[in-house]
């Protein structure tokens, strides 16, 4: 599903505790989910995976919160979204920090959302030559399926 051919897109990040639209932070981020998407990006000359949260604001803008692949805040937001039920309603996002690291709430009109699950398959170790190394392509086929089920109620 496209956000429009005629209308523009504000690319959002998370970090330390906030959305940032380029160096200005926000609270947070809100409106009507679109849809999920995971997409290759350069990234210092290194292709990496980012996922894409697609909102539309009531005013009718068109926000793409890209977070890292691996993030622990993108598996945060898709678990809780994951929860959800009438994307109809719109969305919030807002993170904040804890400690040294950056937590989110997320919510579905005025609900707060819980995960959809608090128990992700295991990280694995694996022994690659004569080195172990941790393999959670399990948990991230998983949060893929929780992506596919989300863009799927949208």
């Amino acid at each position: 599903m496209s956000l429009g051919t005629t209308q523009k897109t504000t690319y959002l990040n998370i970090k330390d505790g906030k959305i940032f639209k380029d160096k200005t932070p926000y609270d947070y981020v809100g409106g009507y989910l679109k849809n999920i998407d995971l997409k290759d990006r350069d990234f210092r000359g290194e292709t990496v995976k980012y996922w894409y949260i697609n909102i539309t604001s009531k005013d009718g803008d068109n926000y793409s919160l890209a977070i890292p692949y691996y993030s622990g805040v993108a598996k945060s937001i898709i678990n809780s979204l994951a929860s959800g039920d009438d994307f109809s309603k719109e969305i919030l996002i807002k993170p904040y920090l804890s400690g040294e690291y950056t937590k989110v709430v997320t919510y579905l009109g005025d609900i707060k959302l819980s995960w959809k699950t608090s128990e992700l398959p295991n990280i694995e170790e694996v022994k690659v030559g004569d080195k172990i190394v941790k393999d959670d392509s399990k948990r991230m086929e998983f949060i893929v399926n929780l992506v596919n089920e989300i863009n799927s109620k949208l």
